[in-house]
């Protein structure tokens, strides 16, 4: 057993060493050609700087413009809401400022639709149960901001019926997970009647100076539309469209 494993070992030192010889015949001058590169590059990178100032100071632009867009993105996304929808603690507690923006925004709309002879659900889809936390008044309160500013806007361009309004705050409220950087308040709209204004509608809806004559209106953002002939009326259309109120994470 021991001669055995002898001259096993033996063999295999004797095709090591042949393998040996062989490589250094056929690649060995590749080889010593890559090692003179790695140590040239070791050398390099001990003794020289890879990069200077003016490429540092390239970089630091670049990084400024990209922080600039990224801002400039945020903003074009995220929904202010004008003051009278914002909570504010000098105007009383947060249900108080809720039940008041709810009945002056109720008020002002319907005497509008009347006037313009158009119909207009009057719950504004806000929900059956008044909200209790300050977060969710908060929220709703924003979304009956978008709720005013769709609603001139479809008035004013003759829109004859707002058959329904449907506010959902972001399901992921709630979660442990969190909403992640944009938060969605989601505001449908249905609404029938002419199909140009309902067209005109939602144009005017991405026009700053056409959301219904409303100071420091601001485009609105859509996540989904869907415009179809009327069941029953030949001249008639029916327009489904959401609306986003978002919240964009102010992160670094």
């Amino acid at each position: 057993e021991n001669k055995l494993f002898a001259l096993a070992t033996a063999g295999g030192g004797v095709v090591f060493l042949i393998g040996v010889m062989l490589v250094q015949t056929f690649y060995g001058d590749d080889l010593a050609k890559a090692r003179r590169s790695v140590d040239l590059t070791n050398r390099k990178l001990g003794s020289e700087s890879m990069y200077g100032k003016a490429a540092r100071d390239e970089a630091e632009a670049r990084n400024q413009a990209l922080q600039q867009a990224v801002t400039a993105l945020k903003d074009a996304v995220h929904f202010v809401p004008r003051p009278f929808w914002s909570l504010d603690a000098k105007r009383g507690t947060a249900s108080s400022q809720y039940f008041a923006a709810v009945a002056a925004t109720r008020e002002d709309l319907l005497q509008r639709a009347g006037r313009a002879n158009a119909r207009i659900p009057e719950e504004l889809g806000l929900p059956a149960l008044s909200p209790t936390k300050d977060g969710e008044i908060e929220r709703y309160l924003a979304a009956l901001d978008l709720v005013d500013r769709a609603v001139r806007t479809a008035l004013a361009q003759g829109v004859a019926r707002v058959d329904r309004i449907d506010i959902r705050l972001d399901p992921r409220l709630g979660s442990k997970d969190g909403v992640g950087r944009i938060e969605k308040t989601r505001v449908l709209f249905a609404l029938s009647g002419a199909p140009k204004p309902l067209v005109d509608f939602l144009a005017a809806t991405q026009d700053p100076s056409s959301t219904g004559g409303v100071e420091g209106g601001a485009p609105l953002t859509v996540e989904k539309v869907e415009l179809a002939p009327a069941r029953n009326k030949a001249d008639e259309a029916a327009l489904e469209v959401v609306f986003i109120v978002a919240r964009v994470e102010r992160a670094e």
